[in-house]
């Protein structure tokens, strides 16, 4: 690498993952530079959340390495983690704390300074619109309610690394609003989010990049720049019409 190049905050190279006879990621490599804001899509089972689940270490690789800001994921998980807020597409909460003893627990887990928690708190359940629940247990929250906390907890630690699985589902169209513009400033703070959606008019006003998964392989992956261009040749001129051509599945503009 070149020294004036930035560290990559990201790189996986040559991710290879198996389940059975099923290829679900099939010798995946990209890098994601600080302060990028990345689009990650593809049609169910292409292999983004394979790519997440491994990146957190919760999955273990069949083959390839993962670094996040340097560290290798296999060979120390713990500190690799410690680099990444994650909100996977099926959430994992502990249901039987309040929202704010959540994220107090996110925090301490965290080492969040104990000085920055409560203003950190009191910010996040502002944004995800929860501080009226604060004292609820998670248990008794709705999906969508369950999705903002997660979102908060991924936050609180102002990791360098989010990545947000298809972390918009449920959600009502102000709070998207609210949580898109806070994930806009979190990049202009030079940090970087991978974000797997099925949205893709928002991906395409909101990704500084996206990347496109087709069984488990990388089919296009475009700057602003060349996706504009990409665009421009379409069929409709957006990125849905881009993505059903790469994923071959054209046939759709004509039933």
């Amino acid at each position: 690498m070149n020294a004036s190049e930035p560290c990559p905050i990201l790189a996986v190279d040559g991710l290879k993952k198996t389940y059975a006879t099923v290829v679900a990621v099939d010798g995946l490599s990209f890098t994601i530079n600080p302060g990028e804001f990345v689009g990650f899509i593809g049609p169910n089972g292409a292999g983004k959340s394979t790519t997440m689940r491994s990146i957190v270490g919760l999955l273990e690789p069949d083959a390839g390495t993962l670094r996040v800001d340097g560290i290798d994921v296999h060979t120390d998980p713990v500190g690799a983690r410690t680099k990444v807020g994650y909100v996977p597409q099926e959430l994992e909460l502990y249901r039987y704390l309040t929202g704010e003893e959540l994220l107090r627990f996110v925090a301490s887990i965290r080492a969040v300074r104990e000085d920055l928690v409560d203003e950190r708190i009191e910010s996040l359940l502002t944004l995800c619109e929860l501080r009226g629940a604060r004292n609820r247990l998670v248990r008794d929250y709705s999906g969508g309610m369950s999705r903002k906390i997660a979102i908060a907890a991924a936050l609180i630690a102002e990791p360098p690394l989010l990545l947000l699985d298809e972390s918009f589902v449920g959600l009502d169209p102000e709070s998207t609003y609210r949580i898109r513009r806070h994930l806009e400033r979190v990049v202009e703070s030079g940090r970087s989010v991978l974000l797997s959606s099925h949205i893709l008019e928002m991906l395409e006003k909101l990704c500084s990049r996206v990347i496109v998964l087709h069984k488990g392989k990388i089919v296009a992956d475009l700057l602003r720049d060349g996706l504009q261009e990409a665009l421009a040749k379409t069929r409709q001129g957006d990125l849905t019409s881009l993505y059903l051509e790469l994923t071959g599945q054209e046939h759709l503009f004509e039933e």
